[in-house]
């Protein structure tokens, strides 16, 4: 009886130790928020017509935030007017793009918003994207440089804006 007891402890440790617990979630709507980018002011912005000023930050994931296997999409970018100016009227362009510096691939284009002649005084600029735009690769890196392009009749000050990019997502961790 012990012979076969302990020729099926082995077979028991090989059933159980190839199985190893799990962790997956939807994650349907994240908002991630860079508040008060400073974008420069254009000294002479009246008489130079339309001009072009692009500023850009980084956010750096946890080693185990990059380190699960993800899904990770952007919906929506939304830039809000946060100081210097009242509304932001002025942005006849706006691109943002998203790249990784660890890895060789180019830099991904989340928006490319044109305002229409008859768009309404607003203090925001929210660009919903038809399809979403799938980040993965970019998370996976562990850091994420966001760039912020404006074109328009922009003000001689200096200003801030607060970008929101709406993402959503699907998460997986074995242990």
């Amino acid at each position: 009886m012990k012979l076969r007891l302990f020729s099926i402890v082995p077979v028991l440790a090989a059933l159980t130790g190839g199985c190893s617990p799990s962790f997956e979630a939807d994650l349907p709507d994240v908002e991630i928020t860079q508040r008060g980018l400073k974008m420069a002011g254009v000294p002479g912005a009246a008489l130079l017509g339309d001009t072009s000023v692009t500023s850009s930050f980084t956010f750096s994931l946890s080693k185990s935030a990059k380190s699960m296997n993800s899904k990770v999409l952007v919906h929506q970018v939304t830039l809000t007017a946060s100081s210097g100016v009242p509304n932001l009227d002025f942005i006849k362009n706006a691109r943002v793009t998203a790249a990784a510096p660890a890895i060789s691939e180019s830099a991904t284009d989340l928006v490319n918003y044109e305002r229409s002649q008859d768009a309404p005084s607003s203090a925001s600029v929210e660009v919903t994207m038809p399809a979403p735009v799938d980040i993965t690769s970019l998370w996976s890196a562990g850091q994420v440089v966001v760039e912020l392009q404006v074109a328009g009749q922009l003000p001689e000050q200096d200003w801030t804006v607060d970008v929101t990019v709406k993402v959503s997502g699907n998460i997986t961790y074995e242990f």
